[in-house]
């Protein structure tokens, strides 16, 4: 059951570590989850056993993720949050930023007043008045670690073995032989071979390098390497996670809070964007287990991206579904 927009956008109602089981392992491009920060909101945002809780969410979330998928996470709470942010790497996906939202500071994005214009100062106040929230974004870098490799194996493996297949074929039985080679013929040390073949630290030839081995493995009239470089940096930058850089940008992001719309803690749709833009492609499917008002599918909806949303509550079930048809 859900709500079908059109066949890119798809709503589902029920509590997500169910509806998740029948999204297959490795099918979404990116997670956005803006999960109940159990600060007693509402009965929806008092969860027991509120961190092994999390835990189950986040092991399923990886799980559909693909592996080179972006994974991003909004919490009040910075110690919260770092316990989150420990429990996404074990999955595999190391931290690549942690983003301070500045909800109500002064800036170019700010084009209101400040949220203390007005506020009464009490002498009994005895901490600063907290003025944003934050984001961890997760995503694999491609390092091996025996973790990442027990979990769901690394990355770049397509192209290691494919490299290191030619090497055995070739009759170099070791990367050592390789080294050797490379100190004779170009008289210097410092070898990348290490690197090319092995997972630890693995690194893709640069066009020279690649051309140089060709002539190594072939100096004897063989036909070894023949997938042209261009080929192998194309199918090296799909295996990454995506990063549209989008230029002059820090980690700290200023950006004004969503205008009231009868959910508590709706996300602005800036917010989504910028996290949308930077980390997807068109067409990529991106999952958001606590829809909430449905801010994530009105962005995907926008900027030709599938949308997966979850949502428990029948109310902001229903209030999102309007605002995704809309969209």
């Amino acid at each position: 059951m859900g709500l079908f927009t059109n066949s890119n956008m798809r709503l589902l109602p029920g509590d997500c570590l169910k509806v998740m089981g029948g999204i297959p392992d490795g099918s979404v491009d990116m997670v956005f989850a803006d999960p109940p920060y159990n600060i007693g909101k509402a009965a929806w945002d008092k969860v027991p056993d509120y961190m092994a809780w999390c835990s189950r969410w986040i092991a399923e979330c990886s799980r559909v993720l693909k592996p080179n998928g972006a994974f991003w996470i909004s919490h009040s709470k910075p110690l919260v949050l770092a316990k989150l942010s420990e429990m996404v790497a074990e999955h595999g996906r190391g931290l690549r930023n942690w983003v301070t939202w500045d909800k109500y500071g002064e800036g170019v994005d700010h084009p209101q007043k400040g949220f203390l214009d007005g506020f009464t100062v009490t002498g009994t106040v005895r901490s600063w008045q907290p003025m944003a929230e934050y984001l961890i974004y997760h995503a694999d870098e491609g390092e091996w670690t025996s973790q990442c490799d027990k979990d769901r194996g690394f990355i770049f493996e397509p192209l290691r073995a494919y490299l290191a297949g030619e090497r055995d074929r070739a009759g170099f039985v070791s990367t050592a032989a390789v080294d050797a080679k490379w100190q004779a013929m170009r008289g210097t040390k410092g070898c990348m071979a290490g690197h090319w073949f092995g997972r630890s630290q693995w690194e893709l030839p640069t066009a020279d390098n690649y051309e140089w081995l060709r002539r190594l493995f072939n100096a004897k009239g063989g036909d070894y390497l023949r997938r042209e470089y261009e080929d192998l940096r194309r199918e090296y930058e799909d295996l990454r996670y995506t990063f549209n850089n989008p230029g002059k940008m820090s980690s700290v992001w200023q950006i004004p809070p969503a205008k009231s719309n009868g959910h508590p803690t709706p996300k602005p749709p800036e917010l989504l964007r910028r996290i949308v833009m930077a980390t997807t492609n068109e067409e990529d499917a991106v999952l958001d287990p606590f829809a909430g008002s449905g801010t994530t599918g009105e962005i995907c909806s926008q900027t030709n991206r599938h949308f997966i949303g979850i949502e428990k509550d029948p109310k902001y079930f229903e209030m999102a579904s309007k605002r995704i048809q809309a969209a």
